[in-house]
């Protein structure tokens, strides 16, 4: 009878299913597998394959922020390696203190990590050379070099990402090719930091290349993620829809929920980039509809996050804001720093816009907090320009608001003196008003509309009596006010069909349609004109749009129409704002 697999080719078999979960970002999977990988290599006595378990413990620790736990155990099993005096055991716990730094947001602190881990490594390589583990710690230099965010660092992180994929290619056949992808995605990053874009695309596709080759699916997820990416900060929309799309689709069959809102992010960002606004609202809104049902947790702020962004590039502030605070809610319950950093900006950003400035300012100086401890030098850049924002815009909502108290008591004095039929003081108000372009018709003739109504007759004669000198009306020149006969839209185009006119949708627009005068030719008519709810976006960019210019003729047949097709309703018009057909 055949045999099964051995107990060692089990445990090896659980590593690399666990370092494939950790990839993909799904936690709670790969340290379940970890661990059991773990438990196997403890049953062999083989402490290398413990160190590569517990190794990968710590980033699936680290991708739920769990840093303490991490930190407890690289520690104690870098205390165990140098005991043991096992060198390479030693070398992948100081890379997972360094992963461990970077967590935090102490670059720096990780590049001292791994120049011990190069030291021991060195040493460990006089009697046997090893590239692979030279190759694993050099990217993870380029990680550390890309967390400090200058442009001297990015260079020394595109020339660690070099180096590690040369070591890479020095490994033995077969055991480094996702590595060798993964150190061709770091050359990819660091090159279009650094403005290099068609030097970054030949690095993915290498790096695409080494992916088929030896079967792996993550990395060329991975790979179409960070191409959408770069096609994006290149300012290629429609190059990043077509490669977000796709990594979209592979993540979400590999149920990777952290990775597949990323690469929703950019799609949705690519469809912006291609005034395709509307599709991005509603593959965001589709996309988290199906997410909540079976999401991933983890994912959720990063999810909402999306739609916020599709939100509020359609202008719909409130609905953005809404689901921004959403998100930041999932962050909070998650505890996670990181997450309630990130959808911190959107909730402030979209505070200050709808003049909620208080509230913005303190949500910004938060974010200045979690940045600096989390030594996201972006995030202290945001949040800076944000509490100044806050400021400036706090001045300007007082100084708007000032002017509207002002101009509602001038409306209020207004009605009073006409109240009380003070002509002097009534004079006086008036020219003020006249002279405040806080006042508008609309609010004065909603407060002072009931008093008029009283006595019409009266209390415009008393009008015309009282006016400023500067801007008094002659009585001759004044204009009369005549009555409007609105017709319902929905019998108008019933009445067209019946003339076997049947317009479509896109040619149905007319909102609303008044008659001056009765029927007849010498009658005016006017309306209003929109376009569909759900319009293309074309549609709304053309000038002269062909269903609006067909409408236009439209609205002159109520000029014929009978009144049984009107409103009961007459809305009062002024004649001089009318226009004829």
């Amino acid at each position: 009878m055949p045999r099964g697999p051995s107990l060692p080719d089990v445990a090896a078999a659980k590593l690399r299913e666990a370092r494939r979960l950790v990839r993909l970002q799904r936690s709670f999977d790969a340290e379940r597998v970890a661990e059991d990988a773990k438990v196997l290599f403890e049953r062999c006595e083989d402490a290398g394959g413990v160190a590569s378990a517990k190794y990968l413990l710590v980033e699936a620790a680290l991708l739920e922020e769990r840093i303490e736990e991490a930190r407890q155990v690289a520690t104690e099993e870098l205390a165990a390696a140098e005991k043991a005096k096992d060198g390479l055991r030693e070398v992948a716990m100081l890379r997972a203190l360094l992963l461990v730094s970077l967590a935090e947001g102490k670059p720096l602190d990780a590049l001292e990590l791994a120049a011990k881990a190069e030291a021991v490594l060195l040493k460990a390589a006089a009697a046997t050379p090893n590239p692979q583990a030279a190759g694993e710690l050099l990217l993870q230099v380029a990680q550390s070099h890309m967390a400090q965010g200058t442009t001297a660092a990015q260079q020394a992180a595109l020339n660690a990402a070099l180096q590690a994929v040369d070591h890479f290619s020095r490994a033995a056949e077969g055991q480094a090719g996702p590595f060798e992808a993964d150190a061709w995605r770091a050359v990819l990053n660091a090159r279009v930091v650094l403005g290099k874009f068609e030097d970054g695309i030949r690095a993915a596709e290498a790096a695409m290349v080494i992916c088929v080759d030896c079967g792996d699916e993550v990395g060329q997820a991975l790979c179409l993620l960070n191409i959408s990416q770069a096609h994006l900060a290149r300012g290629l929309p429609l190059k990043a829809k077509k490669a977000a799309e796709k990594a979209l689709g592979q993540f979400q069959e590999q149920n990777s929920d952290l990775l597949a809102a990323e690469a929703l992010d950019v799609l949705i960002q690519a469809l912006v980039g291609q005034e395709q606004r509307k599709d991005a609202l509603q593959r965001a809104k589709q996309e988290l509809s199906a997410f909540l049902s079976s999401g991933d947790k983890w994912a959720t702020p990063r999810m909402r996050g999306c739609l916020v962004k599709a939100l509020m590039n359609m202008d719909k502030k409130k609905e953005a804001l809404a689901e921004a605070e959403r998100a930041l809610e999932s962050a909070q319950s998650l505890k996670s720093l990181r997450a309630m950093n990130e959808a911190m900006k959107p909730v402030a950003i979209l505070n200050i816009q709808l003049g909620k400035v208080d509230k913005a300012k303190d949500l910004a100086d938060e974010l200045l907090r979690m940045s600096k401890q989390l030594g996201d030098l972006d995030g202290e850049a945001v949040a800076t320009q944000l509490i100044c924002k806050a400021v400036q815009e706090r001045g300007v909502f007082e100084e708007k608001a000032a002017l509207e108290r002002e101009a509602e008591d001038l409306i209020i004095e207004l009605k009073k003196a006409m109240t009380d039929r003070d002509g002097p003081r009534f004079k006086e108000v008036l020219e003020k008003c006249y002279e405040n372009e806080n006042v508008f018709t609309e609010d004065v003739e909603e407060i002072i509309g009931p008093v008029i109504l009283t006595d019409p007759d009266g209390l415009y004669e008393f009008f015309l009596n009282n006016q400023p000198e500067k801007w008094k009306i002659d009585r001759a020149d004044d204009r009369k006010f005549d009555a409007a006969q609105q017709f319902d839209r929905r019998l108008l185009y019933y009445v067209f069909r019946l003339g076997a006119m049947g317009y479509g949708p896109g040619f149905r627009l007319v909102k609303t349609d008044f008659r001056l005068g009765e029927p007849g030719q010498s009658s005016k008519a006017v309306g209003t004109l929109n376009l569909m709810e759900n319009c293309p976006d074309w549609e709304e960019r053309t000038a002269w749009h062909p269903g609006l210019l067909d409408c236009v003729l439209q609205v002159g047949a109520a000029r014929v129409m009978t009144n049984d097709l009107q409103y009961k309703a007459k809305i009062e018009t002024e004649e001089h704002r009318t226009v004829a057909t």
